[in-house]
């Protein structure tokens, strides 16, 4: 599958009532639908930290996962309503987190539209903070 979507994607954190600056990154990527869920596909450069790994999100229904192979492996699942577990790799080592989702919406159509997931995280039983993961694609 050939690149034919740009991709911009926010993230928004908000720890103790302070909100930082969102992350911000816009790349181009793919986009299709396989078994009536969407799959955004995207490679990871310098930038995030994440050089030599491909990004992974599928959506549907209630769910999102963000899948992550290559140089970084790592697997996270967002589930309308629900706390999920996972390993968040850093240079220092992994981290174990939970991660409860409070909110999950998406819309597209064709190669166009957004996603939303307003989630938790609490790595190792501290830094609780609430965070908003913002995904638009339109063609290109």
């Amino acid at each position: 599958m050939d690149n034919n979507v740009l991709i911009s994607i926010k993230t928004y954190q908000d720890i103790d009532g302070d909100n930082d600056e969102p992350i911000e990154l816009q790349t181009q990527g793919r986009f299709g639908v396989i078994n009536d869920k969407y799959y955004i596909i995207y490679d990871e450069s310098e930038m995030t930290g994440f050089a030599d790994t491909t990004t992974t999100i599928k959506v549907w229904e209630d769910n999102v996962t963000v899948t992550r192979k290559g140089k970084f492996n790592m697997k996270i699942c967002y589930e309308n309503g629900k706390q999920n577990l996972c390993l968040y790799p850093t240079p220092y080592g992994e981290i174990g987190a939970s991660i409860k989702t409070f909110g999950v919406d998406f819309n597209f159509k064709d190669a166009e539209g957004s996603l939303r997931v307003d989630y938790t995280i609490d790595a190792d039983n501290e830094n609780y903070c609430k965070n908003s993961l913002n995904v638009r694609i339109q063609p290109l």
